[in-house]
Parts: C-alpha cells; structure tokens; sequence
C-alpha cells in the first residue's frame, strides 16, 4: 500500500507476510595492503554498512491483485520495510509516545515504526528515541499493537514471482537507505585490542580449520624442487559460525559486527584447543610448568595463551621459555594466574585475528532464532 510521510514523501509499505528464512546482510569495506612477509595495514573506505534485506512474501486469494499491482507500480520507488524479525507487544497506545524497548531494537532518531494488530497496521514517525521509548511526531491511537522498526529501502535489481490460482509469492532484495550507525563501546582490551571469549560453535561434531603459510616453489621439471615461504608464520582459519536467540543475543552479535567493521579492526581470541598441557602444582602465580610438545623447537613464536581455569579464561602474555628436561617446559608469564593448578581446564594459543569477510550476512530461522557464519583469520600470535 502507498502511504505519505512527511520524512521521506510517498513510499510503498510492504505489508504482505514475510516467510522464514529472511537474510539480513551487513556489509563493510576495507582496503588491505599485505606486505611480503604476511602483515598487514589495512584501512576502512566506509563510514557507515551497506544493510540489505532479502526475504520472500507471500499473499493469497483476494490480496493477489494488490500484490501485483503494488509490486508493478512500485518497483522502483522508495519502500517502508518493516523488520518483523524485531517485533515486541507495546498494548495500547493512545499519545504521542510509546512505551517500549529501545536498547536492543533498531529504532532511530528521525526514523519510522510499525504498528499492527489484527485488524490493520499504522506506520508512525518516530521524532526521538528516549530512552523508555519512542516519541512520536503526533498522537496516535491503535489498539493492542506490535511494533517493528522501519527501514526505508530501494528494490536491488528484479521482482522474482512465484504464481498460481489461489496465491502469489515474490522474492526480493532491499537496499536500505537509512544506513544502521551502530557506535558499540570498546570490549575488554588486551595489549591495546579488543579481547573476546565467544564460543565456536560445531557444525556437527567438528570444525573445520586450515592452517596456511605463502609458499615459493622451485621447479625446473627435471631436478630437484624447492621450496620456501616469505611469511614470518603461518596463518589458522576457522568459521566462526553463532546460533543466536532471542533479540538481546542478535543485537550483541551487530555490536560485535560494527565494532569490528568487516575486515578492519583485530581482536584477540584463543584457539580453543589444548596446546599446552599443564605440569604444575601447588599454585602457579607467573611461573608455568607444561610438557615439552614440540614447543620450543617449532611454535615458540606463539607468545600470548588463553588460560581456563574453573569456566574462566583470562589472557596472558609469554615472557621467557626455556626447555628444563626433554619433556618439559618452563615459562614465565604475565599477568600472573593466582590460581591452583589442579583448576587448570585448559590452555590455548592466543592469537590476533580478524574477520576475512567485508559482508556478513544473518539468516533468521523464526521463533526468535538467527544463524551467521564468518570466516575468521588469525593474523598476529
């Protein structure tokens, strides 16, 4: 349906149900410049995320013949998309301010809502987001309503429809105009980056992970071959894959996105697995005892650890290593762990990493649930 605000003027408002499988994309720039020996200096070209929304809608009978003929006229017009993946119940509203949620919903100052029951819908302009709700630009009257954000948006490219007797489906995807600018405070800092403890969620019963490292080969074809990198280590990639629930959790996971603005900004994470098995006894304070493993003669580059200790990681830096037998290892680290080693769950290397895509998209499975999966490239150890 066509409806005028004094914000944007006329727009289209999508108001025909949107099915499961709904895909948010969140996208970013950035510019990396790799020097030969594998680091980086990377730089990021956008201010604000490119937001696409792509769902498919369905209407039946009787609302087949508004369907075409809203998606006929207005394929090219501005339209106001609804995220019903944001619903929350706010009752009756009969002022011009509404009671509700705004920390964890993408409400936005000079921005437009949704009301809707069972009877119809009622788009409203929002003037400010306060912090107990919305002020609206006039009184409004609606009964027993749910309320969802509005996105004003663009169609990208064609209208794929899907056509019967009795019902008419159309796939599409959004280009949002009123671009997010989410500014989420800075995470805990470890040695002046962002540090997270997130988990990594299997698909099935493992996860996927290659270690890489450039690679020069010689070969004439009729001698010997040689080989040799001009990286100064290899570098560990994994998918960082979340099953998000309810609107608190999705909500942290954008936060997490736009902090790291697509490529751009690193942060510290362990690897999750044992690659250091404990020794020690008694209480270990800055000194570590664990078993030799190879440490010293291939990985002593890895200078940072994740220690788990009772369900808690903390991070922690290597200062000094030395081999004290064939089959143990003693290191000096910093900040000191002041716990009992028998506490001791787990040690990981502790490694810089990013995220190895510019565009992350979220896929909403409904009942409040969204699955996101991102490569993850550790640069720094």
């Amino acid at each position: 349906m066509q409806v005028n605000t004094n914000l944007y003027g006329d727009l289209i408002l999508l108001t025909t149900p949107v099915l499961v499988g709904a895909n948010e994309s969140i996208g970013f720039k950035t510019d990396i410049f790799e020097a030969s020996d594998g680091t980086e200096q990377r730089t990021p070209l956008k201010d604000k995320a490119r937001q696409t929304l792509s769902f498919s809608c369905l209407s039946v009978r009787q609302a087949v013949a508004q369907q075409f003929n809203v998606q006929w006229g207005g394929i090219r017009q501005l339209w106001a998309v609804p995220l019903y993946q944001e619903r929350q119940f706010v009752g009756d509203v009969s002022s011009d301010f509404i009671a509700c949620n705004t920390d964890i919903y993408d409400f936005r100052d000079n921005s437009l809502a949704l009301l809707k029951n069972d009877v119809g819908v009622q788009l409203v302009e929002i003037v400010e987001v306060q912090a107990t709700g919305l002020q609206l630009s006039e009184v409004t009257t609606f009964k027993n309503a749910k309320l969802y954000p509005v996105r004003v948006c663009f169609i990208n490219g064609d209208i794929t429809r899907n056509i019967s007797g009795i019902h008419a489906s159309m796939s599409v995807d959004f280009i949002v105009v009123d671009e997010p600018a989410i500014e989420p405070e800075a995470p805990v800092q470890f040695l002046g980056d962002d540090l997270y403890f997130f988990n990594l969620t299997y698909s099935g019963d493992a996860m996927q992970a290659t270690i890489s490292q450039q690679q020069n080969l010689l070969d004439n074809g009729i001698g010997e071959i040689y080989q040799s990198t001009d990286w100064n280590f290899a570098r560990y990639s994994k998918q960082y894959r979340a099953v998000l629930k309810w609107q608190q959790q999705i909500r942290d996971y954008k936060n997490f996105l736009f902090r790291r603005q697509g490529r751009y900004r690193p942060f510290w994470l362990p690897t999750y697995e044992s690659n250091l098995r404990s020794k020690s006894t008694g209480t270990v304070t800055t000194t570590l005892v664990v078993e030799a493993d190879q440490y010293k003669q291939l990985a002593d580059q890895r200078q940072h650890i994740a220690i788990k200790c009772n369900g808690a990681w903390t991070a922690h830096t290597i200062n000094a290593s030395s081999l004290t037998s064939s089959s143990t290892v003693q290191m000096t680290i910093s900040p000191a762990l002041n716990k009992a080693a028998a506490s001791i769950q787990r040690i990981s290397y502790l490694g810089l990493h990013r995220l190895d895509a510019d565009n992350i998209t979220l896929n909403y499975q409904g009942a409040g649930i969204a699955e996101v999966a991102v490569p993850i490239l550790e640069l720094g150890v």
